[in-house]
């Protein structure tokens, strides 16, 4: 396996990896991922028998696949018969274990396994033309709409919505186009523990606002351009995903996770992390008080919910071109009742594996002389990308290197001008209204953010067709588009499908304003 790595005499990259400032063996590194996502995805269905039991996994938002009639002659996204089910569950594609490269409920790829997609033409070229809509979306030709539509259902069965004509023509073609790619295929082979549609659903999810690519870009950075250990990261952060049920943090909502979790909300309340203010490059500023901490006070399972919680809002603050943050720990009252080994391990797990890229610096403020031997335990356990942006501080003229005063609060040992103090907002009777309650709007958001997911996935499977960089330059351009204005979408779509934080409550998460024509991939 080739390691698509462009660096200069002195070894320093020259391209900093962003969607609009890719090499030629960047570009084919991000292809030879998206292909083969592709063909994960949209894999050769068999029976119903490994439909996840789940109730988060359906798909994206909660969204799960029925027709909307027996009758119905419209092809289904997943072009296999409809079960109608009671359980909030979508029916996933899978490999049938007599398939290439299947083994009972689990799905294999490999140069020792699968040849799957090798040998067969790719799809031929089409031409993407604008849409009647509001958003782009290629012209499919070959699968005309029937005249009804699959439905999608939330897993509470509070809504049901229909994609218009064109985006189940899309799918459908797409289902049967995209297992034609030829697929990138690793040296090692990959056991997949859930369906080919919880990994998408997955995916999607972790997208956010983000353009898809700087999703995906993440992990080949991460792994500094080797596509087989970035696609093996990236699943295995999927996976993560499902493993700790990560929906169950964004839309169950503060509450209902204090109900579960008994002490997850007193650890917001008490200042152990604040988000406020941006450091000098303009990342959203995370604040720690481990001081704060008590172990004994929550369990590990409320704990865990909190880091996710606090990593999930920490990207609903990035704005493109930011795609990281700063976080500053301060130590000054740390001691060791406040320690945590558990916590510390899975934190550096979820930042390390599972939301690479994410950290900008992390400053630790004011330790005391005990935590030598801590940072000599816990250094060997990060990754050496991760290890070079920790820097150490012990006064405000070193911090300020880093952040300015008056982002820095007064009351702490920053020693900032910022004198407004932490203050917890109680959540909002009815805040999650939208959330919950069935509508013709929420019907309408979630609908047209599958569309984006769909067309984007469309024109990627058509760029990867056309394997020329030079000869597929009009479809990057019009899916760059389409991956730029997702994040207009998915904001649309974020009310109806994240339940509300003290950020939202603050003011300091809301939607930004319409992303500008001809703006630059992030």
């Amino acid at each position: 396996m080739k390691h698509h790595h462009h660096s200069d005499p002195t070894g320093v990259t020259q391209s900093t990896g962003h969607v609009g400032n890719l090499t030629p063996e960047q570009w084919d590194a991000l292809g030879e991922i998206w292909s083969f996502l592709l063909h994960l995805w949209y894999s050769e269905p068999s029976s119903a028998s490994s439909k996840s039991n789940h109730p988060r996994r359906a798909s994206t938002y909660g969204i799960s696949a029925s027709t909307s009639s027996s009758n119905s002659t419209s092809p289904n996204i997943n072009d296999t018969p409809a079960h109608h089910d009671p359980s909030p569950t979508f029916t996933p594609p899978s490999m049938s274990p007599s398939s290439p490269g299947a083994t009972g409920n689990h799905q294999h790829y490999g140069s020792t396994g699968s040849s799957t997609g090798r040998g067969v033409s790719p799809p031929l070229p089409a031409s993407p033309t604008r849409f009647s809509q509001s958003f782009y979306q290629p012209s499919i030709t070959s699968s005309p709409a029937g005249p009804t539509s699959p439905t999608f259902n939330t897993g509470n069965n509070h809504l049901i919505s229909s994609l218009p004509g064109g985006a189940v023509a899309g799918a459908a073609a797409l289902k049967r186009s995209a297992a034609k790619l030829k697929p990138w295929l690793p040296a090692k082979k990959f056991t997949f523990k859930y369906s080919p549609a919880e990994y998408q659903t997955a995916f999607w999810s972790f997208v956010q606002a983000e353009h898809p690519d700087t999703t995906v870009l993440r992990f080949l950075r991460a792994r500094k351009w080797n596509v087989e250990k970035a696609m093996e990261m990236l699943i295995s952060a999927l996976e993560w995903r499902i493993t700790v049920d990560v929906e169950e943090v964004v839309q169950d909502g503060e509450v209902a996770l204090e109900a579960k979790y008994p002490g997850f909300l007193e650890q917001l309340k008490n200042g152990k992390v604040i988000f406020r203010g941006h450091d000098r490059q303009g990342r959203p500023l995370c604040l720690l008080d481990p001081s704060q901490h008590n172990p004994n006070a929550q369990s590990q399972q409320a704990v865990q919910k909190l880091s996710i919680y606090v990593i999930e809002t920490a990207r609903m603050m990035l704005r493109p071109p930011t795609e990281t943050i700063s976080v500053i720990f301060d130590m000054s009252n740390f001691s060791m009742s406040n320690m945590d080994w558990p916590t510390v391990k899975f934190f550096i797990h979820a930042a390390e594996a599972c939301y690479p890229e994410l950290l900008g610096v992390c400053v630790v403020h004011k330790a005391p002389w005990l935590f030598g031997a801590i940072w000599k335990m816990i250094s060997p356990m990060l990754d050496p990308v991760i290890r070079a942006k920790i820097q150490f501080t012990n006064n405000r003229k070193a911090l300020e290197e880093f952040v300015d005063p008056d982002q820095l609060m007064k009351n702490k040992s920053y020693e900032g001008q910022d004198e407004t103090p932490y203050q917890f907002i109680e959540p909002i009777p009815d805040e999650n209204r939208l959330l919950l309650e069935p509508s013709e709007a929420k019907q309408r958001a979630i609908a047209r953010r599958k569309e984006m997911e769909l067309t984007f996935e469309r024109l990627t499977e058509i760029w990867q067709g056309q394997k020329q960089l030079s000869s597929s330059a009009a479809v990057i351009q019009e899916r760059n588009e389409v991956g730029q204005r997702m994040a207009d979408v998915w904001w649309a779509a974020e009310p109806y499908t994240r339940a509300r934080t003290v950020y939202h409550r603050m003011g300091a998460i809301h939607t930004p304003p319409p992303t500008p024509p001809g703006t630059h991939a992030p």
